[in-house]
């Protein structure tokens, strides 16, 4: 989550809308090949699927990308009964992009919790520290 890539935003602004729709279709042709379905997605579906995701998912990064697709191809995203199609891999990316977004606050809260705990001002600490002095003197 952290790796420095660039997002598919980035590579949409950077470079172009094109450029950043063939290379999530590159990894939807991959991901048709390698798993050997019978009903794999067709030209056009992998096409509006890579449009769907970048214009859905932009603040994934790189690295998020091959993360996931690592994910889908090990099975964790559960059966493809033979099939793969748009709705199912939208799904894996809204439920990719979900956990992501957990993490990501669960790291917010972390990181504020740090910086507050040794903030001179935090009110909370201060009164800590006074309702422990009291203690040990008497």
């Amino acid at each position: 989550m952290n790796a420095p890539a660039p997002t598919l935003g980035s590579i949409q602004r950077d470079k172009n809308p094109a450029f950043a729709n063939a290379l999530v279709m590159g990894w939807l042709v991959y991901l048709n090949d390698i798993l050997n379905l019978n009903k794999p997605m067709t030209e056009e579906q992998i096409e509006l699927c890579a449009q769907e995701v970048n214009n859905t998912y932009y603040s994934l990064k790189m690295s998020d990308l091959t993360y996931l697709f690592k994910k889908i191809i090990s099975g964790q995203y559960g059966e493809f009964y033979e099939s793969l199609t748009i709705a199912k891999v939208l799904s894996f990316f809204r439920d990719y992009f979900e956990e992501r977004c957990q993490v990501a606050e669960e790291e917010s809260h972390r990181t504020h919790a740090d910086f507050s705990s040794i903030d001179e001002f935090n009110y909370s600490q201060n009164l800590r520290r006074i309702w422990q002095g009291k203690s040990s003197r008497s």
